[in-house]
């Protein structure tokens, strides 16, 4: 999901050796915080949150003010997850970027591009890791305006793809490209700014078509406008991350996750759909008609991911894909950037099978 301003399956009975920064970091004194450097916790390993050892009171950032990015907060936080998780207070921010205020130490955890959190560990030296996914999907669409009905009608005409060489430049041309659209018959334009940007072009139009959201299809819909093209797939794309919280309080890390999956599973129940905007715009969330009709699909268990797992594969084609995009460092090791045990640790205690599976990352 790009951003407005700009988201296994077996446990493991024996210790399997993996690199050293997929074991939790020593600390909170758990089973799962005394695992030898350099493996895995077994099952038994994977304990229950001690809520007695669980920070009290948490500033967590989010790096879109889009609703989905902090309802998982808000919805733990209305519905008493994190209270039954031991933490008593839960403070959202809203930043375009949040990694520096967890370097830094003004935030507590946050939820941020992958690629970027993967970028900062490896540039910062720092303890930064990355924790889990918190959207799986990626989004990939042709909005265009009213009259362009089929792929011919796009020849001569202007089409908004983004930022130069971004991900979201090279999803728009293949996409035409796997269309059987011709790139020489179309003009592909590099406009930068957001999608929210794209979306008034077209509205206004400046362009004919730009690569939009799902949030964006109903107000497409009411011009006359349409999704010409539009596809889904696994992709890694955003996610949790911590700094210093994960060896101050690794306890803390899990409640939290766990608190959120608890959210989240509430969340992507449709039927909960009038219950969640109605918490959020009670917390002062802007949720226009035209967003609310995105629900399902932002809010799809795949989309948004219930249980903050991920396969190895993706992750391995996506950081291989950010290199490429030159959105992280060439060697980016991203194994040696994540620390898993507190996700298998709420997806444990909440009954969801281990994601990704721990031997996958041996």
């Amino acid at each position: 999901m790009q951003k407005t301003s700009s988201a296994a399956y077996a446990l493991i009975a024996a210790l399997v050796l993996v690199t050293s920064a997929c074991a939790t970091p020593a600390g909170s004194g758990d089973k799962a915080d005394n695992v030898a450097s350099g493996q895995l916790p077994s099952e038994a390993d994977l304990t229950p949150v001690n809520t007695a050892k669980v920070r009290k009171s948490l500033v967590v950032g989010v790096d879109n003010p889009h609703y989905v990015f902090s309802e998982d907060i808000v919805v733990a936080k209305q519905k008493g997850y994190f209270k039954q998780a031991g933490i008593e207070n839960v403070s959202i921010k809203v930043l375009d970027e949040p990694i520096p205020g967890l370097i830094g130490g003004s935030l507590d955890l946050a939820a941020a591009d992958t690629d970027a959190i993967f970028s900062a560990a490896g540039k910062s030296r720092s303890d930064l890791r990355y924790l889990g996914v918190n959207f799986g999907e990626e989004f990939i669409g042709l909005g265009v305006r009213a009259g362009i009905d089929t792929t011919g009608d796009l020849k001569g005409r202007t089409i908004s793809a983004g930022q130069a060489n971004s991900r979201t430049d090279f999803n728009l041309r293949q996409l035409l490209t796997e269309n059987k659209v011709d790139l020489d018959d179309v003009k592909v334009v590099n406009t930068g700014g957001t999608a929210n940007n794209r979306l008034s072009a077209v509205l206004a139009g400046t362009v004919d078509g730009a690569s939009l959201q799902l949030r964006h299809r109903r107000y497409l819909e009411d011009v006359g406008g349409k999704f010409l093209l539009e596809r889904t797939r696994a992709v890694p794309q955003s996610g949790w991350a911590t700094d210093r919280l994960l060896k101050e309080s690794p306890e803390t890390v899990a409640a939290f996750l766990t608190a959120v999956l608890k959210a989240r599973a509430y969340i992507v129940d449709p039927g909960h759909k009038d219950e969640v905007i109605g918490l959020m715009k009670a917390a002062h969330y802007e949720i226009p008609a035209e967003y609310a009709a995105a629900y399902a699909k932002e809010n799809a268990p795949g989309y948004h991911t219930a249980d903050a797992g991920f396969e190895v594969a993706d992750m391995d084609k996506f950081v291989a894909d950010s290199i490429k995009f030159k959105t992280a460092p060439a060697g980016t090791a991203w194994r040696e950037l994540t620390d898993l045990v507190p996700l298998w640790r709420a997806q444990k205690e909440l009954g969801i099978p281990l994601r990704p599976v721990p031997a996958d990352l041996s």
